[in-house]
């Protein structure tokens, strides 16, 4: 199950927390130095199709902009960047570009402009902007769910994350109603309960944090607060038993498929799709069941597989590299408090940083996207020196 050529192997690298420092403030200083107030950042060839000036939360400069201001506003770096200034023309562009896409009607979190506003109520709040993130959001709620990319889990999180940012209790009301039509939907299946994912003109039952049976959950587990009772058994019930009923098992550990009922060999395994974001995902639940022993060998079970893959030879990168797998191990971590998880989360994240540099000496320079570029590695590195397993946007903003 794990392709030698979609991986490279792991050098036993020690953590070196200077080191770590010190590649931040390299990607902070390149993207700073790259940007520009009217086009933004240039595109990165192994980002394909994606043009110079892309605009979104998860290929361009919204995603670009929270994460120099996260980390400017963490401590982990010494840069000070101000976008205030461009927030207006960031936030026209995408709603411009946006209204260009199949699913325009949707508030997406990862494309739409209901992420990019998030991203300006974090550095520049305004009622104008929080009703536009509100407007988006509850547009969702009559709409085919589709996922967390583009859909109505996506405006669950923006809500969860709004009410952090402002208290307003309408966006409990609206998180109570979009989480049970969510719940409402789930079906019973020889594989647990599942959601049927409507996407890209297929209905098929995805797995994964970004399409998937994972990234519905992720929302319903981090405002597991806001549910009821029964809503909480029946997500735990769901979450325990697919996870059961799905996972692939072997001598090296558990993995997931990126659908059910896979139809050829099974062969990713990074955030989107394959052990990594199953268990950043689940080892974040918040649940206690019977089956809770179950649930922790799983997940442990995932780690081990992630750990045995190794590095992803695609990048460092958080969506399907190095970084993103990573946050498996700080996940795991946080959930038993075993050093040896910590461990691995450096270890990966000290590979990571030989693999920013390769890339950057080949092309000349950094890529420039929070999902898919050298910043979401930045977070990474900051978060494997706190222990923490905080996963950009989806935990934080």
């Amino acid at each position: 199950m794990i392709d030698p050529a979609r991986h490279r192997p792991l050098l036993p690298l020690a953590w070196d927390a200077a080191a770590a420092e010190a590649a931040i403030e390299e990607i902070v200083a390149d993207a700073l130095g790259a940007f520009d107030p009217i086009s933004f950042w240039p595109a990165h060839p192994q980002d394909d199709g994606v043009e110079d000036g892309e605009t979104s939360l998860y290929f361009g400069a919204a995603g670009m902009v929270w994460a120099l201001d996260y980390l400017a506003r963490v401590g982990a770096t010494t840069a000070r960047p101000d976008f205030r200034a461009v927030l207006p023309r960031l936030l026209t562009a995408n709603t411009a570009a946006f209204a260009r896409m199949n699913y325009a009607a949707h508030g997406s979190l990862l494309f739409g402009d209901m992420g990019t506003a998030l991203v300006a109520m974090r550095i520049a709040p305004s009622p104008a902007t929080a009703d536009l993130v509100f407007a988006r959001a509850e547009a969702n709620t009559a709409l085919p769910i589709r996922e967390l990319m583009w859909g109505l889990p996506g405006s669950l999180l923006a809500s969860l994350h709004m009410h952090t940012l402002t208290g307003e209790p309408r966006w409990r009301r609206l998180f109570e109603a979009q989480a049970a039509r969510l719940i409402d939907a789930l079906e019973d299946t020889p594989d647990g309960r599942l959601w049927t994912q409507d996407l890209y003109g297929q209905h098929r039952q995805w797995l994964g944090p970004v399409h998937g049976f994972a990234g519905n959950m992720i929302p319903l587990l981090r405002g597991w607060h806001w549910l009821s009772e029964a809503q909480q058994a029946t997500v735990a019930e769901a979450a325990t038993r697919t996870l059961a009923l799905t996972a692939i098992t072997s001598e090296t550990g558990a993995t997931w498929p990126p659908q059910t009922r896979p139809t050829r060999p099974v062969s990713l395994c990074q955030h989107c799709h394959g052990a990594p974001g199953m268990v950043t995902t689940f080892a974040a639940a918040p649940f206690r069941s019977a089956a809770l022993d179950a649930l922790d060998a799983l997940m442990a079970a995932g780690g081990a597989f992630t750990w045995a893959a190794g590095p992803l030879a695609k990048g460092s990168n958080l969506c399907h590299g190095t970084g993103g797998n990573g946050y498996a191990f700080l996940r795991l971590y946080e959930r038993t408090g075993e050093e040896l998880w910590l461990e691995r989360a450096r270890v990966f994240a000290m590979n990571a940083i030989g693999q920013w540099r390769e890339a950057r000496e080949a092309v000349g320079r950094g890529r420039y996207s929070l999902w898919t570029g050298d910043i979401g590695l930045a977070v990474y590195l900051w978060d494997c020196g706190r222990g923490v397993g905080a996963f950009p946007v989806v935990d934080v903003v």
